[in-house]
């Protein structure tokens, strides 16, 4: 194809991930624009690139319907080759109701692993056997499709993973010690140099940071030095936070922080901690891994193709008492993981490796731009 295969992302722009994926479309020479409901993020280098759609105060079945007839008039001068959609229920039908094929649906991991009443289930059927190629990022999320009933032929798993280059890896107590020295001052004089671990989950109640909260005081009585770091911001913020002034839990929550900041974060900490009840392949576990965060897990699905007994710590989903001992255990003694830390990332790099797994991306969406192509 001698002209720039021409996608159309639709998507929240309100979310970072969506700016990431255009930025790394754009970087593999396709021209690629976002159409959102949500306005675009403050300093989303992406931002330039985003066309609002109208958002009808509505609730969300209704509201991107509704949208379809200003994006197919939107779409026009745009001309794609490629529909390139985010999040199954509410984007996919968007996708689905612009009338553009081919149409690639990116499943995000709740939209399909939380749809459980027959409608929400009977919407995801619907937009998924309209596509023309469906992207998971984890088996337990490809299971599920493949019961929605998508075909193994349009089926792809690819997780999307870690930027390596900005989550170096830090191999030792030494190493985080040092990367530290480069944290603000108050994230610093809050550590001090005892050991510390992080949560960068956003505050939903699907990732159930209560029980992290609930497990810290144990922690803290068996190591009073150990520090607690809470990244994210989100609907439940607040209830966590006073739930933490209630049980005395010292934690130092930071709110959303930019991926430069999440990186210096989690490359000084001894422990990364994800109390999620659900996910498929989680990008804040694979950062941590990049870095060198030591896992301390939900068994869930997703977390467990990730992470064995050997390489991390995992626990049973709101098991309050079995975090507390994992946390101690790994906290205690932080340089007995260091080997399964270099495993870790080694995971990544293999496996794991955002810009790789962007380079099967633009070529399957350019497979897919010249396989529609009208034949002369």
């Amino acid at each position: 194809m001698s002209e720039r295969v021409r996608v159309a992302v639709l998507g929240s722009a309100a979310v970072p991930h969506t700016g990431r994926w255009t930025k790394a479309l754009l970087a593999r020479g396709l021209e690629a624009r976002v159409w959102s409901l949500e306005p675009a993020l403050e300093g989303d280098p992406s931002r330039s690139r985003v066309e609002l759609l109208p958002a009808a105060p509505v609730p969300g079945v209704l509201r991107y319907p509704l949208a379809a007839s200003a994006l197919r008039r939107a779409l026009e001068g745009f001309d794609p080759h490629v529909i390139d959609a985010h999040f199954v229920p509410n984007y996919g039908v968007l996708g689905v109701l612009s009338g553009r094929r081919p149409l690639v649906v990116n499943a995000w991991g709740s939209d399909l692993l939380c749809a459980r009443d027959p409608l929400r289930r009977a919407r995801l059927a619907w937009v998924l056997g309209r596509a023309d190629h469906v992207r998971v990022d984890a088996h337990n999320l490809a299971r599920v499709a493949r019961g929605l009933g998508v075909s193994e032929e349009k089926l792809e798993v690819l997780p999307w993973g870690a930027e390596t280059d900005c989550f170096p890896f830090s191999a030792s107590r030494e190493a985080r010690l040092q990367a530290r020295r480069s944290w603000p001052e108050a994230w610093r004089e809050a550590a001090g140099d005892g050991p510390v671990a992080v949560s960068t989950r956003m505050h939903h109640p699907v990732y159930a940071i209560d029980t992290l909260i609930d497990a810290w005081p144990a922690v803290a009585q068996a190591l009073p030095e150990a520090r607690l770091f809470v990244a994210g911001d989100g609907p439940v913020r607040p209830a966590l936070e006073a739930r933490a002034r209630t049980r005395g839990v010292a934690a130092v929550f930071l709110g959303r922080q930019t991926q430069p900041d999440l990186a210096r974060l989690l490359t000084g900490a001894e422990a990364y901690v994800s109390t999620s009840l659900s996910d498929s392949t989680s990008l804040s576990l694979l950062e941590a891994m990049s870095a060198g965060a030591y896992p301390v897990v939900s068994a869930i699905e997703g977390n467990r193709e990730w992470v064995s007994a050997d390489t991390g710590f995992l626990f049973p989903p709101r098991d309050v008492g079995a975090l507390s001992r994992g946390l101690t255990r790994v906290l205690a003694s932080p340089s007995r993981f260091d080997e399964a830390r270099a495993a870790n990332r080694a995971v990544i790099e293999a496996r794991g490796d955002w810009s790789r797994a962007m380079d099967c991306v633009a070529e399957r969406t350019t497979a897919l731009a010249l396989a529609s192509r009208p034949r002369s």
